[in-house]
Order: structure tokens, then sequence, then C-alpha cells
């Protein structure tokens, strides 16, 4: 592919990951000749510099882009100068106080003042701990080592890593006991001493200008020999390194032409390296992201040649390649680590309120909620969870980066009333996960069924209103009450009348029954039933009332039912005794319950004016009918008009004369 073309579609793909970005971290060596030695040197970046931070920051690797997250430079003339400058380059492209700096100043041997430093993302890194060690001088090491204590933000102190910044000596010199060899080797021994007495589980990685041309040299021997700090090299390429072919795509020195006072000679060395302890293999935690670690810029495609020769096939823009062969006569190494997985716990709602016997399930979702933007760039998530008390659940899985989360049921005991507590509780195994720990106390109230009933304190599921036989009048009422009876003292859950059903004569005997809700337990509802007499007939009616527990889960349903019973006699007004005529014998009837009060409307008990009270009313209707019907057949009977009767007579006759 054409190395424009490459630059083109790699673009894109950042323009898609627009910063902040999340993800892995990236960590990136470079040594760029800024110090104050040798003579000419400049210690501030040179023109160009911040074009190839930011390509470092956009290259997609493995699918991911994102801004440097750590760079330990070599030959600078301290943190407060040169780092402090680079700080400010990488503030100008990603917004001031995006970038921190290292503060230890190592120490140069003689007039060797070139010292290592570190630059890191503040978002993405914090800076624990730093220190420098080491014995400098003619038979030592060439350059004190600095070593940095750095953690992800977001996580405790179990995700911590230690990076060692070396500038070992230059040179090839291998016999004497002021031979190159033997002062990269009494600096690797100091290195190993310092790393292996951190403990076995120390996560570290061993960066910086090793100088060295052959993995068979004593030095980098020392660092892959055997104990706590054991090194490993993450590509596992092992050799003579130092112009060989073979290697090609890993060498870092030199991309210069010549000029601007830095080495030239094309590139043919891998003096620049990452090495790793096998805590940053094992694809737990932070770790190497294999396949990322790699020379930016080179793809050998340039073997002895300058980083911008015409043949460089790498993708990206060839003013990059321009910058790089100007700004160093070495290139950076960059790999790629993994985050640790992060714990996010989110538990579904927790109803209030159920009734025995509902089936409650209260979702708990877990996710890896770290910072990612691909699947590659973080730890999976090994957890177990399990609920106690009236909760109940365990379960153990899972959950990888940008999934949506897995999703587990917790179940409630629901056999008696009563307030439910639980517990649930998640942990997480994995190594330098956040927020491994959770806790949550759950509570409901589970409630007894309501019990509708027509009579208080009894359950009562019928109720018959029979109005009797009624002479022709007006409308007749009868009350009655609803009530939801108290089935476990505080924990009853309230009634709610859903619908009424009526059948048969609704039309006249009716009732005001209306449709409610949350009528709590040991409550009423009044209502009344109504019979209209206003024509003869015998009539029937039957109401359905379906009922149910308040809305809420294990609500179940009721059904009471009111019948409704009621004659009206066609009879002529006054016609108490029903023979069809109006005289004597009702007469009697008024007067026989004269003054006293009956059921409202009923014929036979002497109460044609219907208002419940037998006086001067019902007299007058009897009266005021006298003698109307046919009477009865020769023969029959006729009673004795009583004395009340006579003088009732009497004084129809004068109301009459009245008139």
């Amino acid at each position: 592919m054409n190395r424009r073309l490459s630059f083109c579609l790699a673009s894109l793909c950042v323009l898609a990951l627009a910063w902040p970005a999340s993800a892995q971290l990236r960590i990136v060596t470079y040594n760029t000749a800024n110090g104050t030695f040798p003579s000419g040197n400049n210690p501030s970046p040179r023109a160009g510099m911040d074009n190839v931070l930011q390509a470092i920051g956009d290259e997609v690797t493995n699918g991911i882009t994102r801004p440097i997250d750590a760079i330990i430079f070599q030959e600078h003339d301290g943190p407060s100068t040169t780092a402090q400058e680079f700080v400010d380059l990488l503030d100008g492209i990603y917004g001031v106080g995006t970038y921190g700096r290292s503060t230890v100043i190592t120490l140069p041997n003689f007039s060797d003042n070139i010292r290592q430093t570190l630059v890191y993302n503040t978002n993405t890194l914090s800076l624990i701990d730093e220190k420098s060690f080491g014995i400098t001088g003619s038979t030592a090491a060439a350059r004190q080592t600095s070593r940095y204590q750095l953690r992800p933000v977001g996580y405790d102190a179990s995700a911590d890593f230690y990076v060692y910044n070396s500038h070992y000596k230059a040179g090839t010199s291998c016999c004497g006991s002021t031979s190159d060899q033997a002062r990269r080797a009494f600096e690797a021994n100091t290195i190993r001493t310092d790393s292996d007495s951190l403990g076995q589980g120390a996560s570290i990685i061993y960066a910086g200008d090793f100088n060295m041309r052959s993995s068979s040299e004593t030095a980098y021997q020392t660092l892959l020999s055997a104990g706590n700090g054991q090194a490993i090299d993450p590509i596992n390429s092992p050799g003579t390194w130092n112009n060989n072919f073979t290697f090609r795509e890993i060498h870092t020195q030199s991309p210069h032409d010549g000029s601007d006072g830095l080495v030239g000679g094309g590139i043919d060395d891998r003096l620049d390296f990452q090495l790793v302890t096998g805590e940053l293999l094992d694809n737990e935690g932070v770790s190497y992201i294999p396949g990322s670690y790699h020379t930016f810029g080179n793809n050998g495609t340039t073997f002895n040649q300058a980083v911008n020769a015409g043949s460089n096939t790498y993708p990206v823009a060839a003013s990059i390649l321009d910058d790089l062969a100007h700004v160093s006569d070495h290139l950076p190494v960059v790999a790629d680590y993994q985050l640790p997985a992060k714990m996010s716990v989110s538990v579904g709602s927790v109803p209030s309120r159920v009734i025995v016997g509902a089936t409650v399930s209260v979702p708990v979702t877990v996710t890896n909620a770290a910072p990612v933007l691909t699947a590659n760039g973080a730890d999976e998530l090994d957890y177990i969870g399990t609920a106690s008390g009236d909760f109940s659940g365990n379960f153990a899985a899972i959950a990888n980066p940008l999934d949506s989360g897995n999703v587990h049921l917790l179940s409630l005991d629901t056999s008696s009333p009563k307030i439910s507590f639980g517990n649930l509780a998640v942990g997480s195994s994995s190594q330098s996960a956040a927020d491994t720990l959770f806790g949550q106390i759950l509570s409901n109230t589970v409630l007894d069924h309501s019990n509708a009933s027509f009579v208080s304190g009894l359950n009562q599921d019928l109720l018959t209103i029979d109005f009797g036989t009624l002479g022709v009048g007006g409308t007749v009422n009868s009350a009655f009450d609803l009530f939801n009876l108290e089935q476990a003292l505080g924990f009853t859950a309230d009634l709610d009348l859903d619908s009424i059903i009526g059948s048969g004569d609704t039309a006249v005997l009716g009732s005001n029954l209306a449709a409610f809700s949350a009528l709590a337990a040991g409550g009423s509802n009044a209502f009344s039933a109504s019979f209209d007499t206003s024509a003869p007939g015998s009539f029937s009616a039957t109401y359905t009332l379906n009922l149910s527990d308040e809305d809420i889960a294990g609500a179940t349903n009721q059904v009471l039912t009111l019948q409704l019973l009621g004659e009206v006699a066609g009879l002529l007004a006054g016609d108490l005794d029903a023979d069809g005529f109006v005289g004597i014998t009702d007469l009697n009837i008024v007067l026989g319950v004269w003054n006293t009060s009956v059921p409202a409307g009923n014929l036979l008990a002497g109460d044609p004016s219907g208002d419940g009270f037998v006086g001067i009313e019902d007299l007058n209707v009897v009266l005021g009918n006298w003698n109307a019907g046919t009477p009865p057949p020769p023969g029959s009977v006729v009673p004795e008009p009583t004395t009340l009767a006579l003088l009732g007579l009497g004084a129809f006759a004068m109301l009459r004369r009245r008139k």
C-alpha cells in the first residue's frame, strides 16, 4: 500500500476516536538528544518534535489510538529545563495542565551533562514516587538510574508499576576493568539489586537507551537473570542486533542523515528497549498488549538508511518522517499496556411492597467499567456475588470490557407477611482491579392479601337486601357497607373495587356502588341500594363486585355478590288489605298501628304514605279514596268500625267541610 494512502486511512481512524481517549496506556521510551553534552547539543526540543509526539498519539495500533501516557526520556538537560519544555509542547497540543513531569535529578559522570526524565499524562497516570540511585564513575555506571512508581488514575496501589529509566554507557570496548561493557554490566547489576528488593510480584518496565548490540552481553543477561525482578523481552528477539538485517524492524538508531550535529549512518542498531517483568506478560491487571511493541517510523524498509528515505513505507505522512530525521538520532520505542478491570454494580429497583406469594426478581447488573474504547484495552473482570437474609441468589461470571454487563437475578422470600431485609455482596478477584468490593442492604415489605366483606369482623361475600312488598309510590333506600378486613396486623394490603356488573331488574333495583382504590385494612366505604316503586311487579337484581388487592406484585382478585329483591303491589291508594276495595278493613289497619314507626312504604304495615310513620297522612290516604273499588261480595263479613274509625270519618268529614 502506498505510504501516503496508508496515512490517510490511519487518519480517518484517528478522527473517529476523539480525545480524550480511553483504553490502555501508551508508553514511549525516547532518546531525544537534548542534553548539553556533547558540545553543540540543543537542550530544547527541536522544530518538528511536536508533530512527532502528536503522530505517536494519533497512530492506530491494534485498533486503538490515544495520546502518549508516559514518555521515558534520555539525554535531557534536566526535569525543570528540557522536560518542562516537553510538557509545554504536549500541553500545547492537548491542553494546559494535561501533562506533568518528574523532579528527581540524576547525576551524570564527569562532564556528561545529560540526564533521564519522565513526562506523563496527568489524566491517566499519577507519579507516586521517584528516586535516582547508583554509583557513577570511570569504572561504574555512566549515569545514575531513575526509578518511577506510577499508578493508573482511578485505581489503587495494587495497580502500581515501576519504570527504570537508564542510559547505559555507550561504546563497544570489551576488555579490562574500564571497558564499556563492564560499566553497563555494573549498572545492570545495580538495577537488579534495586528491583529485586521490590519483592516478588512487582510490575516493572526496564526502559531507555541500553547501548547494547547483542543479547549475549553480560548487562543484558543480568537483566534477564532469574529473581524477583527478572526482565523479559516482550517481543522475544534475542541475537546480535547490530547491523543485522534480520532485526531491521526494531532498530532505533540512527534515523538521521548526518546533518545538524546528530549521529548519522542509517538505521542499523537496536539500542532502545522496553523490557518487562513476567507480571506484565500474564494478561492480568496492567499488562503488555501483544503486538503493540514497535519502533515508531520504522517498519524495516529503511535498513541502513535515514528514516525519511524514499523507500520507507511506514504509514505516516512524509512530513512526519522528515521530522523524525531531524529531531533526534534515535527513534522512539512504543508499547501499549492494558488497564486492570474496573467493577461496576447496579441493583435494579426493589419493590417497596409486595403481597404474600408474589414472585419477585431483583436484577443485579455487573459491568467491567474500565475506561476503554476497545475490548483489548483492559483486563477481564472475574467476580462472584451472593445475597443473604430474605433475599437469595449466588452468581459467578466474567465481564469483558465494553460489554453491556451481566444481569443476575435475586429472589425475595414472600412466604409470609413481614418486613424483609437482606444483604448483597459482590467481589472481584481480578488482578489490580478497581472498586472490587460492593455491598448493599436490601429491604421490602410483604403484605397479606386484602379481604373484602359486607360485614365488619366477619367474612361475608353475599349480601341480600329484600325490600318486601310495597305499594306504588316513590323510591326506597337501604344502606350497606363494604369492609377490608385486616388479615395480619399492620401487614394487610389495601383493597380496590375494580368494577361492578349488574344483571336483572337493575333499572328498578339499583345502587350507588362505584369503583374505588386503596381502601386500607380495617376501613370501610358506605353505599346504599334503592328500590323504585313507581310500577307494580315483582323484581330482583344481582350486582357482581369485582375486587382485588392493591396493584402490586402478588395481587389477587375477589368477588362479592349483592342481591336485591322487592315487590310493588298494584293496589288502589289506601287498599291496605289488598282486597280491591278501600273500606273499613283498611281503616282499621291504619288505626291499629296509629302513631307508630313502621317499615317505610309497607302497605300491610299501615304506611300507605311511605314516610315510615303511621299518622294523619296515612289516614287521609285511606279516607281520601274511601269506598273506591269493588265492594266485597254479598255475605262477606265486614268488620264493625272501631270508635277511632268513626272519629276518623268524622275528622275526614270536617276536613272536607273546610275545603
